[in-house]
């Protein structure tokens, strides 16, 4: 049999997926209707919005596909968060048609309040009247559509490429790095560098690293038995935290600024409005809390304490040394929260060092969001990696099968 460097199934999913990014990268360069794009031009080096960048879609919000796939990305989660919280027997009977149902609905109205909020801070050729009106009816139309052009685009990319959704993130990703390199000088690159190098190599280590809760299962009884164990990553939802961070960071941006337009006449909702950003201390902080809220929340999500317990409750399998049950619960719990805070602890040393360097001056807004660029870099590297692998080993197999 002759040898191939890449087996034949990879190459084309590696294709598929090229055609993808392609398809994508056009699309961010098609300008929304209206928009001034000159008026961009300026300050097209400064751009103060690059940790919205990696989920986004092109960073100064002037294309049809302005908004990313954070429409998406929220809907879904925001809808897993509630199926988890049901019952056994309620989520049992909660069908995959009804959650995509709901996941699309979530999106269509998450969509259209990103796409309002985008067109007042977009600056147009039009000063006012009707022109302006119909203008921002256009392109808020344009971005609601390319927000479900994005998810078409993920989804066949998911079901025949690779990477799957988190192709198009990559992208952005990689945009940023190229810019972000690009946009700093040789003392700012030095200290960003760094952080982001160091970021990058520990996002590794959590990625590749366990903590084992010992368990013995009654239906293993050979010397395989005390090598059972329930595995919990340092890093338990990985680059999550840095892409819905960002996303539910403008809640509070959303709802701060809707009053301040509700109540203009408040000077305490006034100043929240101006300093609700990641350039000052009240938004950093913000963005902080909701780091960590993320990070714990999600990890009880994903790894649900009361569903593993309630399993191990039904097969008879127990924690070395624990009783099954409500002790088993309250064990594996107390687990996932501190090694949730720990997670939480270790991005908000990477992601909020930048921003109070930016703050005390040393290093320009357009740079801060390096690290957490290499955080989501390192975390997708590792899974395409991991993707890779399994498609070549599976081709492995394509000439017995």
């Amino acid at each position: 049999m002759k040898k191939r460097f890449f087996p034949k199934t990879l190459i084309q999913k590696l294709i598929f997926t090229l055609i993808i990014m392609s398809v994508y990268l056009i699309g961010r360069e098609l300008p929304l209707y209206g928009v001034d794009l000159a008026a961009y031009d300026a300050f097209r080096d400064d751009s103060a919005d690059l940790i919205m960048q990696t989920i986004g879609g092109d960073r100064y919000k002037t294309s049809v596909l302005a908004l990313g796939i954070s429409p998406f990305m929220f809907s879904m989660l925001f809808v897993q968060v509630i199926v988890a919280m049901k019952k056994a027997d309620s989520k049992a009977h909660t069908s995959p048609k009804k959650i995509t149902r709901a996941t699309l609905i979530l999106m269509l109205i998450w969509a259209i309040v990103q796409a309002y909020f985008t067109t007042e801070s977009t600056v147009y050729i039009y000063q006012g009247g009707y022109d302006l009106i119909i203008a921002k009816l256009i392109s808020g139309l344009q971005m609601v559509t390319g927000a479900f052009v994005i998810l078409w685009l993920a989804t066949r990319n998911g079901k025949y490429g690779v990477g799957g959704q988190t192709i198009l993130i990559f992208v952005n990703i990689l945009d940023g790095v190229v810019n972000t390199a690009r946009m700093a000088s040789g003392d700012e690159l030095k200290i960003i560098g760094t952080i982001g190098v160091i970021a990058l190599l520990f996002t590794i280590i959590f990625e590749n690293t366990e903590y084992r809760i010992p368990m013995q299962r009654i239906s293993i009884h050979n010397i395989y038995s005390d090598k059972n164990y329930i595995p919990i990553k340092l890093n338990p939802i990985g680059m999550m935290p840095v892409m819905f961070s960002s996303a539910f960071f403008m809640l509070p941006v959303y709802v701060v600024t809707g009053l301040s337009n509700i109540f203009p006449e408040d000077v305490n909702l006034l100043w929240a409005k101006e300093n609700m950003d990641t350039t000052h201390p009240l938004g950093i902080g913000v963005y902080i809390v909701v780091l960590y809220f993320i990070t714990v929340a999600f990890s009880f999500v994903f790894i649900s304490p009361k569903n593993l317990a309630e399993n191990m409750q039904k097969s008879g399998d127990s924690i070395t040394g624990l009783r099954a049950g409500r002790k088993t619960r309250k064990y594996i719990g107390k687990r996932v929260f501190f090694i949730s805070i720990f997670s939480a602890s270790f991005m908000s040393l990477f992601l909020g060092l930048p921003l109070v360097l930016q703050l005390n001056g040393y290093i320009s807004a357009a740079v801060m969001s390096l690290p957490s660029i290499m955080i989501a870099m390192a975390s997708i590297n590792c899974n395409l990696y991991r993707e890779l692998r399994a498609v070549k080993d599976f081709d492995a197999y394509v000439p017995f099968i």
